[in-house]
């Protein structure tokens, strides 16, 4: 058999691995995708328990974000648009700011910073950032300090799963601005049905096959070995390292993601809702079944809240009492999940790789790579596909 009728294969399902697969099934390249876990997803995944929906960590979907519009899939996930704003905590109260276009008076609450801290706030998103600067030192240098310290910084804790102050400018004010132009929300079935779709596009997937080694262009595998014709490596940075023989290895941020449970009849709605004070380790918190109706059964409320470093069950109650003022000592701990690298962490001075290439016909793919965003993820697949596809084909040219 010749090469050119080997298959590529394509290393992780996640959504690097499936933008990467469908890049090329659309390009009329046979593909197969491995993927050592038992479902199709990556760290997109939604679980069912005890009647409860509970996705693997809390993330929002931007509708408006390139590579989801590019995908035409929005329609197809029953998508569920959150409220435009986020709910600040203070002792005993709870201050909303949002988009001035539907909550126009909020941006004059004093409380959540001044008129002229969120002017300046809007002038740091039109100017450029300095090389080795972070989030936190250019948002303070434009004059947003109490907007910032009240809101900002809990609310882009949340965002990069680290304090701003250890997130590069350049790529943070990317992700900023993406979530103040986007549109984010969930699909109705949870996030998980972001990839169960995309998953069903590319077709069939083999699940619980763990590649162990790359030799050239052939791979060592749980179920045998493996001859291909190229290869796009779309795992996390730290497995492509391994596989790929490189010494380079960036820095992840972990999370903990809590579900808890009321039967309590609580007025509560789908606004995002950060402590302004910074009482805790508690970095946001959201009534998802507002939001989600199938995420709780009926008669429960179920609210998913994150946290950063160990935190005791009895801190977080106690956190999130202040946050949403009620008590929480009954609340029902559903599930939790710790994880380990759910997003790269990109510091200050960080430049975008630009070695996707590693050999020839061999390539990586990762939200590690390009940002950290499911964007991120979806634009590097899809561009180690196409960078493959033009290798291919000047492979054909007559000599």
């Amino acid at each position: 058999m010749s090469d050119n009728n080997l298959p590529i294969v394509v290393i992780g399902s996640g959504l690097a691995g499936l933008s990467a697969a469908l890049t090329l099934q659309e390009s009329g390249y046979s593909v197969r995708v491995l993927e050592c876990g038992v479902r199709a997803g990556g760290r997109i995944q939604s679980d069912e328990i005890n009647g409860f929906r509970l996705d693997r960590g809390f993330q929002f979907i931007n509708a408006k974000y390139p590579q989801i519009k590019a995908l035409g899939i929005v329609d197809d996930l029953d998508f569920q648009p959150a409220p435009r704003a986020v709910d600040v905590a203070f002792n005993g109260k709870v201050i909303r700011l949002g988009d001035p276009r539907k909550y126009l008076f909020s941006v004059f609450n004093n409380a959540t910073g001044s008129l002229p801290e969120k002017i300046s706030f809007l002038r740091y998103l039109i100017s450029r950032s300095q090389a080795g600067s972070s989030v936190e030192s250019e948002i303070l240098n434009a004059g947003c300090g109490e907007l910032y310290l009240r809101v900002l910084k809990p609310f882009l804790t949340g965002v990069f799963l680290a304090p701003p102050s250890a997130v590069d400018g350049a790529a943070g004010r990317a992700i900023i601005k993406s979530f103040i132009q986007g549109s984010p929300g969930l699909p109705a079935d949870g996030a998980g049905a972001l990839t169960r779709i995309l998953a069903q596009r590319v077709g069939v997937i083999e699940l619980d096959v763990q590649v162990n080694s790359i030799d050239g262009l052939t791979l060592e595998t749980s179920q045998g070995v493996i001859h291909t014709r190229a290869i796009i490596v779309a795992t996390d940075q730290t497995s492509a390292a391994q596989l790929l023989g490189l010494e380079e290895l960036g820095s992840s941020a972990g999370c903990t993601t809590w579900y808890h449970a009321t039967r309590d009849d609580l007025d509560v709605d789908a606004t995002l809702r950060v402590d302004g004070l910074n009482r805790g380790l508690v970095i946001n918190s959201i009534c998802i079944s507002a939001l989600i109706e199938k995420s709780a059964p009926p008669g429960y409320t179920l609210f998913s809240s994150t946290s950063l470093g160990t935190v005791s069950e009895s801190d977080m109650r106690r956190h999130l009492a202040m946050i949403w003022g009620c008590d929480t000592a009954q609340w029902e701990l559903i599930a939790k999940y710790e994880i380990r690298n759910a997003l790269p962490l990109f510091t200050p001075g960080w430049q975008k790789q630009v070695s996707i290439c590693i050999r020839p016909y061999v390539y990586r793919a990762g939200d590690y790579l390009r940002a950290p965003s499911q964007d991120g993820a979806l634009a590097s697949g899809r561009g180690a596909a196409i960078e493959l596809i033009n290798a291919l084909r000047v492979q054909q040219e007559p000599k």
